[in-house]
């Protein structure tokens, strides 16, 4: 019967859909519905011809409950509070699957989940210097504004500049002084192709040399990491120090071209020295494009079509190739020949991704390792997906929208797993476990409830901070600049000395609990807290001068009732959602679910298991308030698993709801139960 009516819907909506999107062009708005039910409509047919030429029969389709819990996992990256799933499954109209992906799609949820996935993509790190930070806000704005991912990558890809005026920079920052290794992620990530072994050598499995993999990394040849924007002010100051020292004109002014040249090179040296404590981090956060600049083979280059240490030009791996780029024209003819409808991987690559993304496993598996010979599962609808996507224009949640729609992701997971980097056909999705960060969010929705709406805004806040204290640096009289020059020595200075006075009150601290000297141990304590805000203090009074001058972006933390999209990337060493397979960001996708001892320790004895008894939780709260057994038994079900008990469970656990210890004991339980632990 559920089936009969949402083929009944589906077919009244496509009965009143306008052209298809593909005939179209890219459009330059969101899709109307019609429009995302017609090409999910369209891929679910190409799948099932295909299932019926290889004598498989799709699986049927998901219960209400099951479909809430999925859908909410899925594309907010959280279970369902008990309300929402409630809410949900009391609903009685037919085309309430439809309404709640269209409500979470368009939701501050979805763009929690899309950041988490495309920050472990592109590895970034928040907490790099400045230009992390620069690059974490600027691309959880573009995701959460929709701006197309073409346009990210293009934006990233030709980006030059200082991180405070162009934060897409930080794309090349990431990665600064390894442009070999960049080139390697940029084609893996973008292009689906893995060429690092050619960087040293002719790859041994695939038909790339090392001579083209160094032509590709020659439009990236040019990029110098130095500041413009910290030279401007060295001459500003060397300007203002040569008019006010009439000894120093005569020599500008000498007749002797030489000694014109000494003088001006001996001044220049003298005043970058003298503001090297305000402009240190400035050439570290800022990349420019040298003309004059070539990438050149390596010394032990050993093949015959160049001599070693040979200035290599730019030339594209496939597609349209690029000749006679101008110096300055290389990453931009760069950016627009990966991003451009041309490329052969662009457009599949990022559809395959986000294929995958959403039903466990790639049309073609692995999705970064394409050749010629790589058919995939299901070839006509992996080329329907590219053109849905270019058709789309690269939007990325208009195109996961369509997928949600599909029958494909109402079915029942497949009972079989499959094999990495091997075709499966999709009967239906594929069972997996939540990622570290939807089970961070999960515990986050147990104890606080919805918290999608709650915005780490200090991220933001810091960064345009930073932005402000380097455009007011920018616009400072030389006068001013040499005086916030000796303010950043002192800083630098007081710097030192703290880190002196705090390191001897450490040792002292082990010292004395080594000894069992408590009193000594904490009078210690106290000194190294009045030592840390007495620095606090000092660094407020130049507060613009601090945020310039520190290297980091620590100090955003979010508040516990925050998600883990708002906190700064990546989680560090031991901390939950690190021991639960988060990514580091040191390598693309580098996230993981395997099992380990930790993860089960943490289940019984952690935080997030304590949570649920913590007087302020959200389950205590509503246990507390809920006098019946069986209503207290239900509401269980729907905080944890967004279904109601059967029959048979609540025969076998309504004794376990009379009383508050043991309604605890299975809160607890079902915490560490594979089914609130798998997406099923």
């Amino acid at each position: 019967m559920l089936f009969q009516n949402l083929k009944r819907i589906a077919c009244a909506v496509l009965a009143l859909a306008g052209p298809s999107l593909l005939s179209e062009g890219a459009p330059s708005k969101p899709l109307e519905l019609r429009e995302v039910l017609k090409a999910a409509a369209q891929i679910d047919q190409l799948l099932e011809e295909d299932l019926k030429a290889n004598k498989l029969q799709p699986l049927p389709i998901v219960s209400e409950d099951t479909f809430v819990r999925r859908t909410y996992l899925n594309i907010v990256g959280r279970i369902p509070t008990a309300m929402e799933a409630s809410r949900f499954l009391d609903d009685k109209t037919p085309d309430k699957r439809t309404r709640l992906i269209e409500q979470l799609i368009s939701s501050p949820g979805y763009n929690s989940s899309a950041f988490n996935y495309f920050a472990d993509l592109l590895r970034l790190q928040t907490n790099e210097e400045q230009y992390g930070l620069g690059w974490h806000v600027w691309l959880r704005n573009s995701l959460a504004s929709g701006k197309p991912w073409n346009k990210i990558v293009h934006e990233m890809l030709s980006a030059e500049g200082h991180t405070s005026k162009n934060p897409a920079v930080g794309y090349y920052l990431r990665d600064r002084g390894m442009l070999l290794d960049n080139v390697s992620n940029t084609v893996q990530v973008f292009l689906g192709h893995q060429i690092g072994c050619a960087q040293c050598h002719d790859h041994p499995f695939d038909s790339w040399t090392q001579m083209e993999y160094y032509e590709m990394a020659a439009f990236s040849g040019g990029i110098a990491y130095r500041s413009d924007e910290a030279r401007q002010l060295v001459n500003k100051v060397a300007e203002h120090s040569r008019k006010n020292h009439p000894g120093m004109n005569r020599a500008f002014k000498s007749k002797n071209k030489s000694t014109r040249a000494k003088a001006r090179g001996n001044l220049f040296r003298r005043i970058t020295g003298e503001m090297r404590y305000l402009l240190r981090y400035f050439n570290r956060n800022e990349i420019v494009e040298s003309r004059g600049q070539e990438l050149k083979l390596p010394d032990d280059y050993q093949y015959k079509d160049a001599e070693p240490g040979e200035a290599v030009k730019p030339a594209t791996l496939f597609g349209i190739q690029a000749s006679d780029v101008n110096p300055e024209d290389r990453r931009r003819v760069f950016a627009d020949w990966v991003t451009g409808d041309d490329n052969p991987y662009f457009a599949k690559v990022i559809a395959n991704r986000l294929w995958r993304r959403t039903f466990g496993h790639g049309l073609v598996d692995p999705v970064d390792d394409w050749s010629d010979k790589l058919k995939g599962s299901h070839p006509e609808v992996l080329n329907y997906i590219e053109k849905v996507m270019k058709g789309v224009g690269y939007r990325t949640r208009d195109f996961e929208r369509i997928l949600y729609h599909t029958r494909l992701f109402q079915r029942q997971v497949s009972p079989v797993e499959a094999t990495p980097g091997t075709d499966y056909y999709f009967v239906g999705p594929q069972l997996r476990r939540m990622s570290a960060e939807e089970l961070y969010d999960s515990f986050t929705v147990l104890s606080f409830g919805n918290t999608d709406d709650n915005i780490n805004t200090s991220l933001e806040y810091k960064w345009k901070a930073y932005q402000s204290d380097v455009d007011a640096l920018m616009n400072l009289s030389a006068g001013k600049l040499v005086e916030s020059s000796r303010e950043a020595k002192d800083m630098d200075d007081q710097r030192r000395v703290y880190q002196r006075k705090n390191r001897e009150i450490q040792i002292a601290i082990t010292k004395a609990k080594a000894a069992g000297n408590t009193r000594e141990e904490q009078r210690l304590k106290r000194q190294q807290r009045q030592l840390r805000e007495d620095g606090r203090k000092k660094q407020g009074g130049m507060a613009g001068m601090s945020a310039v001058m520190n290297r980091s972006s620590r100090g955003s933390r979010a508040a516990l009732n925050m998600r883990a999209s708002e906190h700064p990337s990546p989680f560090r060493a031991g901390t939950m959602v690190r021991q639960f397979g988060g990514s580091d960001r040191n390598s693309p996708e580098a996230a993981h679910t395997d099992a380990t001892i930790p993860q089960a320790l943490t289940l019984l004895n952690g935080p997030a298991a304590a949570g649920t008894e913590n007087r302020r939780s959200k389950i205590f709260e509503a246990l507390a308030e809920i006098p019946n057994p069986e209503q207290r038994l239900e509401y269980l079900f729907l905080a944890f698993y967004s279904s109601r008990p059967s029959e048979a469970e609540k025969k076998d656990l309504l004794p376990l709801a009379e009383n508050r210890e043991d309604i605890f004991t299975l809160a607890r339980a079902m915490l560490t139960s594979k089914r609130y632990l798998f997406v099923q």
